[in-house]
């Protein structure tokens, strides 16, 4: 028996290496060996030996031509999408923008085409390749086989698979070895095989479309409100189970008919063109007073296709109005933020936070101190939600800013006759309001010395009297306060009830300042510059940060957050500049001389002195930055937790799995690495080597 004959595949990438194979190997399995190559692993020309040599791409073709020889018999094979998966493409919404993400322009282009002439012409496809520089800001990305191309912040990734090798191909490779008559019908019985598999697919796609419909009517006739549509020639094709029950008219006898016909009193009266969207209009049904809304349906050219009525009756709005006004949230009185909202690494700050949580799942009141801007309200707020007491209100009332001789009606209550103007039937305190939840005083230090022993009366015997009254009312509430003075001194100068004093001292918190946690910045205009859609890490020059570094901050997060609004709103997509910075900030660091070694005497710091400040105000930087080096080195393998740590501790670094895992949630949070579901690893991203490479020639 002579030696066996021999079929080499060349690709690139391991993923369509193994594809292509399988693909040769199904299909000559038997009579000819089939050797797969990736250009990219341990290649060497030295492997090109065969009776026949296919390979991948145009491209590939073109870098191997120098180790061809006239003996070397060459296909160039052609791909194609691999059909099975097309009805992945079924279930996208049409008329949208796609990115078709591959690694070369050319093949991303070749891509588009192919799909084109599949039919795919409702999708507004775009090329996006490696080295593209303007990426386009799209959802929905389709790739065939690199779903690791595709860029971060893509919500929805369609595969599509390998492009696989067509069957002009194949046919061609059984020509040249002589093999076509043996193997027809193999081929034959293959591609039937694949034209049935595909027919499945797509017969399942229409059955969920047709689930998906059902399910739509499911939902339209769970809705409380009426709901129709009608097409542009007036028949009706939505008609819901509340419009059924209003109107009494079966689905049967309305759908597919023209709405005008049988109930011509919602039915719009004007022709379709000349029909305008109309939001909440009275109108009058058989007796029954309805809010009508009529919404013009419009197509791609912006023509009306059609119009959706919804509908309900005025007496239930008004009703379930009723009833939300006796539901406290609808008062206002419900806290926003949790401790999620409370940014920051500093270890006073992280231990002011642990207190805080420590103290929020008691039920004593707690006194929270700071100065002003230093979030000690979103702090009450976080402490309420994170109590048994969250699902209740949670009323926040300013000591400070409200007028004495109000302040006590306020909080306390009145009755009947109390004084000039008071209400009939008396109203209710904020503490009688608060019910169950719990009552933010801030800047309790500012409290009227009289009104001090009625609070004392509420913290000792859960009770207040309103005034006018000669009863007392039990209340549940727990109370909160927080101030910027020094009570102790305000106790000395006989401003402040020394019994008072001490019931609110046992559990205090205190909120460091700014100045206090400088290395905090950085992850506080980060933070806030995420909120209005903009990057940390390019939006300012280096002597910018340094400045706004360096400043202190009398007023605190306040101040810092409105400086970052300011300067959101004036820089209009360009770098911020310390001649940008707000004036307060640039003539503080004018006169500023930050302290300098060596040969530095005296101006502004360089680059690097203010890089070696970074390190030092924010030493997490360097754990981040020695993350994305060692990712930024394995582009093509995500790596887990414990890889990390393994690397990192190659470099010196003992840092613990849970560390890491706080770190690459921050850096995901920042969009410069995507960490993949269980067991996937992380990769870096894009924008990741870009900041890297820009904090590279920072130092």
């Amino acid at each position: 028996m002579g030696k066996p004959r021999t079929v080499v595949l060349v690709a690139k990438g391991e993923r369509n290496r193994q594809v292509l194979g399988a693909q040769l190997n199904d299909l000559l399995r038997g009579r000819v060996e089939v050797r797969s190559l990736c250009v990219d692993v341990n290649f060497s020309p030295s492997l090109l030996e065969g009776d026949l040599i296919v390979v991948a791409s145009e491209p590939i073709r073109r870098d191997l031509a120098p180790y061809f020889t006239g003996r070397s018999n060459v296909i160039v094979a052609r791909r194609t999408i691999d059909l099975r998966n097309l009805h992945l493409l079924l279930k996208l919404p049409p008329y949208t923008k796609i990115m078709l993400v591959n690694d070369r322009r050319e093949t991303a282009e070749e891509a588009i085409s192919l799909l084109y002439s599949m039919g795919f012409t409702d999708y507004w496809f775009i090329p996006v390749y490696p080295g593209l520089e303007n990426v386009p800001q799209v959802d929905i990305a389709v790739t065939p086989g690199e779903p690791q191309l595709v860029p971060s912040g893509v919500k929805q990734v369609v595969d599509l698979g390998c492009r696989i090798i067509d069957v002009t191909t194949l046919i061609e490779i059984l020509l040249r070895l002589d093999l076509l008559d043996e193997k027809a019908h193999l081929l034959s019985a293959r591609y039937l095989n694949y034209i049935i598999e595909i027919s499945k697919k797509l017969v399942q796609s229409l059955k969920d479309n047709q689930e998906l419909n059902l399910l739509l009517t499911t939902i339209l006739d769970k809705v409380h409100d009426g709901v129709m549509a009608i097409d542009g020639s007036g028949k009706t094709f939505v008609y819901n189970r509340a419009a059924e029950r209003f109107f009494r008219y079966p689905a049967k006898q309305v759908l597919g008919r023209r709405l005008q016909d049988i109930i011509p009193q919602i039915s719009p009266e004007k022709p379709l063109r000349e029909l305008k969207s109309e939001e909440n209009v009275a109108e009058v049904y058989a007796g029954r007073r309805l809010l009508v809304n009529r919404t013009l349906l419009k197509g791609e050219d912006n023509q009306p296709q059609g119009v959706i009525i919804t509908f309900n009756e005025l007496d239930t709005l008004e009703k379930i109005e009723r009833r939300l006004k006796a539901y406290p949230g609808a008062t206002g009185y419900v806290a926003k933020y949790t401790f999620e909202d409370l940014r920051g690494e500093d270890p006073v700050f992280l231990e002011c936070l642990e207190k805080a949580k420590h103290f929020a799942s008691t039920d004593l009141p707690v006194l929270i101190l700071g100065a002003t801007g230093t979030g000690k309200e979103l702090l009450a707020h976080a402490i309420h939600n994170a109590s048994p007491r969250h699902s209740k209100p949670f009323i926040a009332v300013n000591c400070a800013a409200l007028p004495k001789d109000l302040l006590e009606s306020e909080l306390f209550g009145y009755e009947e006759g109390a004084f000039t103007g008071a209400r009939r039937g008396g109203r209710a305190g904020l503490f009688e309001q608060a019910k169950g939840g719990s009552i933010f005083l801030d800047e309790i230090g500012d409290l009227p010395f009289n009104l001090q022993a009625k609070l004392l009366r509420v913290l000792e015997q859960k009770e207040v009297m309103r005034l006018g009254a000669e009863r007392v009312i039990p209340i549940d509430v727990r109370i909160i306060a927080a101030t910027s003075k020094d009570l102790k001194e305000a106790v000395d100068h006989g401003e402040f009830r020394l019994d008072l004093y001490y019931r609110l001292n046992a559990f205090t918190v205190r909120l460091p300042s700014l100045k206090e946690r400088r290395g905090d910045i950085p992850i506080l205009l980060s933070y806030f510059l995420q909120k209005h859609g903009r990057e940390f890490h390019n939006f300012f020059t280096s002597e910018a940060l340094q400045a706004l570094m360096h400043y202190p901050w009398p007023g605190n997060i306040r101040e810092l957050r409105n400086t970052i609004e300011y300067l959101v709103t004036i820089s209009c997509g360009r770098q911020v500049k310390v001649e940008d910075l707000p004036l307060e900030i640039r003539e503080y660091y004018r006169t500023f001389t930050p302290p300098q070694e060596g040969d530095v005497k005296g101006g502004k710091a360089t680059k690097f002195d203010f890089l070696a400040e970074v390190w030092q105000l924010y030493p997490q930087i360097k754990i981040d930055i020695a993350l994305l080096e060692i990712l930024a080195g394995s582009p093509e393998k995500p790596l887990g937790r414990q890889a990390l740590v393994a690397a990192l501790k190659n470099q010196g670094w003992e840092i613990s799995e849970d560390i890491v895992r706080t770190r690459l949630k921050e850096l995901a949070s920042q969009k410069l690495v995507i960490i993949g579901k269980t067991r996937q690893g992380t990769r870096i991203t894009w924008k990741g080597k870009r900041w890297l490479s820009q904090f590279r020639e920072l130092g």
